[in-house]
């Protein structure tokens, strides 16, 4: 039940709605995985283990080994293994999943949650679907498919960036489920007052697409970008990970799809790729959508009056009315930023012979710190920590700053291309800037490969000179921060993100989020205002890891950021990295306006800060152990939980502070029974230490993650973001595995005793303000299993 509980969620409830409504006829809606509440409560020992005898049986079990291995050795061992195994049950009947509905015309539903963040609006169709053999040919013919659907998606993305777009995202897709059926579907999501709208949109840029087809500069895009992502897949193959490629085979088998190589997708897709015609693009849109009904689904917090279905069919109707016209090609353009002037000059290069990496220092006080690795064939990260971040944030007369232009930078594109030009400048390149504001940086960066390395670092460079700050980022902005604050709301999540983290830091305004009427209010103007001075000469450090070639890109980054005006150095601000874990404990109560019976029981200790690397690592330790002993007191004692989460926070930006917090969703009527659990349990821990096996079973999986971790380039990004800034985190990246492996039990149980004391926990409980009745669920029949 705790399982059930923690997946419940107006999402979910709306896709049992949907499946209800739209696979009636099939068994689909009817055996949802999380399965009933009476078989749950009241199926006994006997029904479980005759139900797993007559499924869980050999010949379903496939075996898959993925690695550094002996085939013949590994195949020996398997045949060994599991040769014995025989089925403990006759073989079940064949069963039969039913058949889709057939009908002509328009079937609308709508489905109301009130407490969701937004509306979804859907078209679809279903036609039965019997599974086809995996071959080269069939795979080729669906190409002109994928492309068509790209084409359609991309459309939508531009739209939904237009002043006035009724909508906030928007997808078409069509998938093939369960050897039963095919369903194809546009959805559109949206504010509730704009459903209306955004089913007319939905609606007419559907019927364009199938009556006058595409454009041959989309087609361009499209087919590039798909290129792009066969020839990335073929040079990134060598060095796969063994458990994505585990998966990958896994995936295969349960689709009952030939399992093929990167480059043989390729081969077979590549040449392909370049006889695909519009017409073949339009014909293969249109077989997708021949079914000749129609389903128009509008569920979340819409709120229609009088009869739904009937209302929502009449929108649909409505829109059919409006005659549509094929669309007009847009220019590509130029990139307008491969030239930013003479290269910088290096003023000193070093190379850090134990660790194999090289730091680099341009005349403008740049820096720049490459690694070389094999970790992954053809791919490099690129990322540039700039200036303070949130450590300056002006949160007293603004706030929410950060937040907003962490969600409003990267929109606003460059100051001579929009985010959608340059999607179609750079269309087939593997090249992209993300933007975070963090605690104490600013970061842009990416993932390229060695082609488009060059043009990764015009694109940083360019964010840094030349940022768009472009209308239609705020309006994407307040769309999205209408749905979010929407969803903090009616979720008992939602004072996580809102009200605790102030708590935490003793009111600082640069934890948590504001309101909602503050954080619309924001402008493009105020961050411009506090971005400009950190972007014109704000210190600036590039870290660069992965399979390229040093000298290149040190040149490439000479040619860009290595230009770039003077940069001064990184302020101390020590008067800003104040914040203290409040003086005493709290104990609070959030009530939440949702229907949705469960609660959120958080739980925080006082801690230290991450600037005594050793203790941090032990921390961590520590709330694993924590983790491992609530999981066996609170899930598989009682029952009262699905998945309890533990983590320990230890800063590297504000001297003194960390915490380690334990959140558990539970039952609203034994929320406070949990909370004093949770205590209780770290109580314990804290009077009497660990056991050695719960110390065991923390740190042997942490010492397979390092070891598993140093062979990433992502951790090698964490390590050279400052390497020149904060030399120490070398000599943490040398000592590292060294010191995983010497953490004691002992370790451990003294900083319990230090911070885990029942005096020193800080308490909330987020419930529904109005606790549901609980279920009074009729039992299902015995074949409902």
């Amino acid at each position: 039940m705790s399982e059930k509980r923690a997946r419940d969620t107006v999402g979910y409830r709306s896709i049992v709605a949907q499946l209800g409504f739209m696979e009636a006829g099939t068994r689909v809606p009817d055996r949802l995985p999380i399965g009933l509440e009476g078989v749950i409560e009241k199926s006994g020992r006997e029904a479980f283990v005759s139900f797993y005898d007559t499924w869980y049986r050999p010949e379903r079990m496939v075996v898959i080994v993925v690695g550094d291995v002996d085939g013949a050795a590994t195949e020996k061992k398997i045949v060994d293994g599991f040769s014995a195994l025989a089925p403990r049950s006759p073989a079940p009947p064949a069963v039969d999943l039913g058949k889709v509905p057939d009908f002509q015309g328009v079937r609308a539903l709508y489905h109301g949650e009130p407490e969701a963040p937004d509306t979804e609006v859907m078209i679809a169709c279903t036609v039965p679907y019997a599974h086809e053999p995996d071959t080269g040919a069939n795979r080729v013919s669906y190409l002109p498919r994928t492309l068509a659907f790209e084409m359609l998606n991309r459309r939508l993305s531009i739209l939904s960036t237009k002043e006035h777009a009724p909508f906030i995202r928007a997808s078409a897709s069509v998938d093939e489920s369960y050897n039963l059926f095919r369903r194809t579907e546009i959805d559109m999501v949206c504010a509730a007052d704009q459903w209306t709208a955004s089913l007319g949109v939905a609606d007419q840029e559907l019927r364009r697409a199938l009556l006058f087809g595409f454009r041959a500069d989309e087609l361009r895009e499209a087919a590039s970008d798909l290129r792009n992502d066969l020839e990335r897949a073929a040079n990134t193959a060598p060095t796969r990970r063994s458990d994505s490629l585990a998966g990958e085979v896994a995936d295969s088998l349960v689709e009952r799809n030939v399992f093929t190589s990167p480059a043989d997708d390729l081969a077979l897709l590549g040449p392909a790729l370049s006889k695909v015609s519009l017409d073949d693009c339009t014909l293969a849109l249109r077989k997708a959508w021949t079914a000749p009904g129609r389903y128009v689904v509008v569920t979340g917090n819409a709120a229609i009056s009088g009869d739904g279905n009937a209302a929502v069919a009449a929108a649909y109707s409505q829109s059919m009315e409006v005659a549509v016209k094929a669309t007009s090609a847009e220019a590509k353009g130029e990139w307008a930023y491969s030239d930013f002037g003479p290269a910088g000059e290096v003023t000193t290069r070093k190379h850090v012979d134990d660790l194999d990496l090289t730091e680099v220092t341009f005349a403008n006080g740049v820096r720049l710190d490459l690694k070389r690795t094999d970790f992954e064939a053809n791919t490099i990260h690129v990322a540039a920590r700039l200036g303070t971040g949130q450590l300056t944030e002006p949160a007293v007369v603004e706030p929410g700053l950060s937040a907003f232009t962490g969600a409003t930078f990267a929109a606003g594109g460059l100051g001579r291309h929009s985010f959608d030009a340059i999607r179609r400048i750079l269309a087939g390149r593997t090249v992209g800037v993300q933007f975070a504001s963090t605690l104490d940086a600013f970061v842009l960066g990416g993932e390229t490969d060695r082609e488009d390395l060059a043009l990764e670092f015009q694109f940083i460079a360019a964010s840094i000179t030349d940022p768009g700050y472009r209308p239609e980022a705020l309006r994407d902005a307040h769309k999205r921060i209408e749905s979010e604050y929407l969803r903090f709301d009616h979720s008992i999540r939602g004072p996580l993100a809102l009200n605790i983290p102030k708590l935490l830091s003793s009111g600082d305004p640069r934890f948590g989020l504001p309101s909602k009427n503050v954080m619309m209010s924001r402008t493009l103007e105020e961050e411009k205002a506090w971005l400009a001075p950190q972007l014109a000469s704000g210190a600036l450090e590039v870290s660069v890891a992965g399979d390229f070639d040093v000298n290149t890109a040190i040149d490439d980054a000479a040619k860009t950021i290595g230009t770039l005006p003077k940069r001064a150095p990184r302020p101390p601000l020590d008067d800003l990295r104040r914040v203290a874990f409040p003086s005493l404990p709290f104990s609070r109560e959030f009530p939440v306006d949702t229907k949705i019976p469960k609660s959120l029981v958080a739980v925080y200790w006082p801690t230290s800060d991450g600037m005594d690397v050793r203790r941090a690592r032990r921390l961590n330790m520590l709330a694993q152990v924590l983790g491992d002993r609530l999981r066996v007191r609170v899930r598989e004692q009682l029952g009262s939980a699905y998945s309890p989460t533990v983590a320990s926070t230890a800063s590297d930006v504000f001297p003194g502070y960390g915490y380690i917090v334990a959140i558990i969703e539970v039952e609203p009527a034994k929320a406070k029974d949990i909370e004093k659990v949770v205590v209780a349990v770290a109580g314990d821990l804290n009077a009497k230490g660990s056991t050695q096996d719960e110390f065991d079973r923390a740190k042997n999986p942490t010492l397979t993650s390092v070891l598993d971790s140093e062979r990433t380039n992502r951790y090698w990004m964490t390590v050279l973001g400052r390497a020149q800034e904060k030399p120490e985190v070398l000599d943490w990246a040398r000592g590292r595995l060294a010191d995983f492996q010497a953490i004691s039990k002992a370790d451990v149980d003294a900083l319990a005793k230090s911070y885990l004391a029942p005096a020193n926990a800080s308490r909330a409980i987020i419930r529904p303000a109005e606790v549901p009745p609980p279920s009074t669920a009729v039992p299902p029949p015995p074949d409902a299993m």
